[in-house]
């Protein structure tokens, strides 16, 4: 892609604004073969630990890549091979019943108008709309929307939430793996509290830079250090910084750990019964570990949900 071009060099934290920041380390990505691996420098935060690619990707060279889709599709994919995934892996269904109800529960105001904020296949405007909600979702990829359609009846608007102007305010916003994408988090989330009705939420979910998978694989880890995609690895306590600094109260966090069933059979090439064998371990293994991690501050995703005072 020609759009292929870096962006500027940061000085400060993306979450929190401190100067206090130094190279940590390089991760490259190659999307086709015989195409040059692009080179990545990840940046962390001494003040609050948050991480960053500095140089991040151009906008212009995210706007190509979201188009079509913020999910790595390459192609387009229908409805039924996305409800066939969730019910052999419940996954962001559950994500969206669970921050639409906890959303709800702490929304003060008396608007009833939701904001999607990359509403992808279109799980958590539908979570939204039937906790009673009427919704406004925005998402660039064309191939999530097409889902979205099928799923919902209708479609999101197509544009980057830079882009959206809207004419009133909202009860709850919702941005579920959406912050780590947008090259100016700060200026996304003083635009997302303006939207805010006083008392409305804010409901965040985010992958966990301090997980026990990032500590673990380095930079072979992909649900969180996914480049280029991916330009800020949060904190619980940057996204904290980050929103606090924007006029929200955080009220609730919560970690979530969630491994596919297959993955380590997968990672070892294992088939037949020895795979059977490793996924059924693995399932049932991973609510107790997942449980600790999680209180250990060491969980995949990061779940926040502040409100306008």
């Amino acid at each position: 892609m020609t759009t292929e071009t870096y962006g500027d060099v940061l000085h400060e934290c993306v979450a929190c604004g401190a100067q206090k920041i130094s190279y940590w380390r390089r991760k490259s990505f190659q999307y086709t073969v015989g195409e040059n691996a692009k080179e990545f420098h990840i940046y962390r935060c001494a003040c609050c630990g948050t991480g960053f690619l500095n140089q991040p990707p151009d906008r212009q060279w995210l706007k190509a890549i979201y188009q079509y889709s913020g999910q790595a599709l390459t192609e387009s994919i229908a409805l039924k091979n996305v409800l066939d995934r969730e019910r052999a892996f419940p996954n962001c269904t559950v994500d969206a019943e669970r921050m639409a109800r906890h959303a709800k529960q702490l929304d003060t105001s008396t608007n009833r108008r939701a904001l999607d904020i990359g509403s992808g296949f279109g799980f958590y405007t539908q979570a939204l709309r039937m906790s009673g909600y009427q919704t406004v979702s925005i998402n660039p990829g064309q191939y999530e929307n097409q889902v979205f359609k099928d799923l919902n009846g209708d479609e999101p608007l197509t544009m980057m939430f830079e882009q959206y102007q809207p004419e009133q305010a909202f009860g709850v916003v919702v941005m579920s793996q959406v912050l780590e994408h947008l090259l100016e988090p700060d200026r996304a989330i003083a635009k997302v509290a303006s939207l805010l009705e006083s008392g409305g939420v804010l409901a965040c979910a985010v992958p966990n830079y301090a997980s026990f998978l990032v500590k673990l694989l380095g930079t072979k880890e992909n649900a969180c250090l996914w480049v280029p995609e991916h330009v800020n690895y949060f904190t619980e306590q940057g996204l904290k910084r980050l929103l606090e600094r924007n006029g929200l109260q955080v009220v609730k966090t919560e970690q979530i750990t969630r491994i596919q069933f297959n993955a380590l059979s997968r990672r070892l090439g294992l088939t037949g019964r020895a795979a059977a064998f490793a996924d059924a371990l693995v399932k049932l293994a991973q609510i107790p570990f997942g449980r600790m991690m999680n209180a250990l501050g060491l969980g995949i995703y990061i779940n926040v949900y502040a409100v306008k005072r």
